[in-house]
């Protein structure tokens, strides 16, 4: 940590770090930084890890550094927005941009002029939103935001007045802090890094740099608590009758901060965005009507507007979570989407939460050579799906990717992977399934019966089984309605077991020529032998023309796959090469947690 004592007992009040009439007449906080720091640069440091010892006026000059590097060369017009004394503005004019510097208080704006004025800058009294004329649509190669944007609601209209006021090849800069905690939200007026994803991509930006340095940035926090605090009595001195109980209020803000900072609640950023053709925004009402047949050309499918609506609509957990991207040429040239589903949890205690399984996710081939990486549409269209529906509401997202489309998941739509499906297969042609003799069907009790509805009592099974499976979908009434018995497809046949009227499992099937599709299953531990019998009593009554029995189920937990093997059944490479990919947003559950407890089933996809 830096060493600043030096420097917070050098501002003693004499000089201009002393100057009270500043005090009085800039309005605080101002007035009170640009008496602690003794100058008018009055905006974070940045203090680069290979550069220690650093000064806070040298930091503050590593920050502007570190901005000017996203700038495009001079002479561009720069706007900068919220231009506090007007020193950034005054430094941008030397490196030759012409500047124009705005802020809405007017005794800002009377220092500026007065201190920094000159032919390559000028300062505006104007609000960002105001009518003054010098506020010109495309007149603007940047728009700069040096900590000002923390003062600008709501983000979505300064997105959509910056993108009027930037030229074509326009850029946005900014450098300010962020927040990363939904419960700290409501404590402060920055921004949530969600948000600033959000309202830049709705509004026709492209995020070409992002850069998190919240560490590199959080010593200025600790430079404003220890500089208020050994100054604290010549600020109030000088400051005027209300100054005592208005550096109580920032002295407490900054200490907050600096708490932040230090357990990751709060950062700072980075960001360079850049005007561009292409929006990205959520579902609107008849998007499917473009979407629908974009999907069935490009996965050659013949998917009907009624398993659209069902799957996207119809979800009793959430509709139209849905992410495109457009232009005015292209009216879908990106498109990412999920549908909720409902997860269970059980360690010491039991938890349940939403999570999306991932699907549909798909670029118009007329745009698949825009943008490389990141900067590619479908990368910019998950981060805003990751953004507008994901960030501190759900702990993972998931789906199943294809082996050649995993390193594009790795590297562009933060995907991480767990060990690939697990296909198991039994061919009955080699070897049937055993018929258990009259006797002990008849003292094991046990029914089986296809079922067009489910009721609570199903519910009440997954309560008393679900524990051991540990990390599941909650396969309850509810979700098995809704995604088997409710799907317009017609192609899930539902089949249950119970002892003496007792429910004991379940399972889905269909039938693919002479392949019997095992999609999903939940099953008592405690009574193993239903599964023989389920599979036996299916097999022989409702698809006598089987081959064999082929599902995905994962290799957790170990009870269940044990059985599996003991049921004769053998694992074999996935077709496809599928294996689970997650996106993950923090919480209990990681990598580990997910490839050592997760249970999940081919119905579990989108691709049963």
């Amino acid at each position: 940590m830096t060493d600043y004592s030096n420097e917070i007992a050098g501002n003693s009040g004499d000089g201009d770090a002393g100057d009270k009439s500043l005090l009085e007449n800039l309005p605080q906080p101002f007035g009170f930084y640009r008496y602690i720091l003794g100058g008018d640069h009055l905006h974070f440091g940045l203090w680069p890890d290979d550069e220690p010892g650093l000064t806070m006026e040298e930091a503050q000059e590593r920050m502007f550094e570190r901005l000017l590097s996203f700038l495009p060369p001079a002479p561009a017009k720069i706007l900068d927005v919220g231009c506090g004394l007007g020193y950034s503005a005054h430094l941008l004019s030397e490196k030759g941009y012409a500047v124009t510097a705005i802020a809405p208080a007017a005794g800002l704006i009377a220092y500026a002029r007065r201190t920094y004025e000159s032919k390559n800058v000028r300062f505006i009294e104007t609000g960002f939103f105001g009518d003054h004329p010098v506020l010109v649509e495309g007149l603007f190669d940047v728009l700069f935001f040096q900590e000002s944007m923390q003062y600008l609601f709501p983000l979505s209209a300064v997105m959509e007045r910056g993108r009027k006021l930037l030229s074509e090849k326009g850029v946005l800069v900014m450098g300010d802090e962020v927040c990363y905690s939904s419960g700290i939200r409501h404590l402060t007026a920055v921004h949530t890094a969600e948000d600033f994803t959000v309202a830049l991509s709705e509004n026709g930006f492209k995020i070409a740099e992002r850069v998190r340095i919240g560490g590199q940035v959080s010593p200025t926090c600790r430079f404003i608590v220890e500089a208020f605090t050994s100054n604290f009595d010549a600020l109030v001195a000088g400051g005027g009758k209300e100054a005592e109980d208005q550096l109580l209020h920032y002295l407490e803000g900054w200490k907050n901060q600096q708490m932040w900072y230090e357990d990751g609640r709060m950062g700072y950023e980075l960001i360079a965005a850049k005007k561009d053709p292409f929006f990205i925004r959520p579902y609107t009402d008849g998007d499917e009507k473009t979407v629908l047949p974009m999907f069935n050309q490009i996965f050659h499918v013949n998917r009907s507007i009624g398993h659209w609506h069902w799957k996207f609509r119809d979800n009793p957990y959430g509709s139209y979570r849905i992410a495109l991207a457009f232009s005015d040429s292209v009216p879908v040239a990106a498109h990412y989407a999920g549908y909720p589903v409902p997860f269970f949890s059980y360690e010491d205690s039991p938890s349940d939460f939403l999570s999306f399984q991932i699907g549909d996710t798909m670029t118009s081939p007329e745009v698949r050579n825009i943008g490389l990486g990141k900067t590619g549409l479908l990368a910019r269209t998950s981060e805003y799906f990751y953004a507008k529906f994901c960030e501190g509401r759900v702990p993972f997202i998931y789906g199943f990717n294809t082996g050649h489309i995993r390193k594009l998941g790795m590297r562009y739509l933060g995907y991480v992977y767990i060990s690939p499906v697990t296909y198991w297969t039994r061919d009955l042609t080699k070897s049937p399934l055993q018929h258990p003799p009259l006797l002990q069907r008849l003292l094991a009790g046990f029914t089986v019966e296809e079922v067009t509805t489910v009721d609570a009592g199903w519910d009440d099974f997954f309560s008393r089984v679900g524990p051991s499976y540990r990390l599941l979908v909650r396969r309850g009434s509810e979700y098995l309605k809704w995604r088997y018995l409710d799907c317009p497809d017609k192609v899930h046949r539902v089949f249950s077991i119970k002892k003496r009227g007792v429910l004991t499992g379940w399972s889905v099937f269909t039938l693919r020529e002479n392949k019997l599709l095992w999609g999903d299953a939940l099953f008592d531990r405690q009574l193993p032998e239903s599964v023989s019998y389920l599979l036996h009593t299916v097999v022989q009554r409702f698809f006598p023309d089987a081959n064999t029995v082929e599902g995905w189920f994962s290799r957790h937990p170990d009870w269940w796959s044990g059985l599996l093997e003991t049921t004769g059944f053998k694992v074999v490479p996935e077709p496809n090469e599928l294996t689970p990919c997650f996106v993950i947003f923090g919480g209990k559950v990681n990598r580990d947690k997910l490839e050592d407890t997760l249970y999940y089933t081919w119905g579990d996809s989108d691709l049963f």
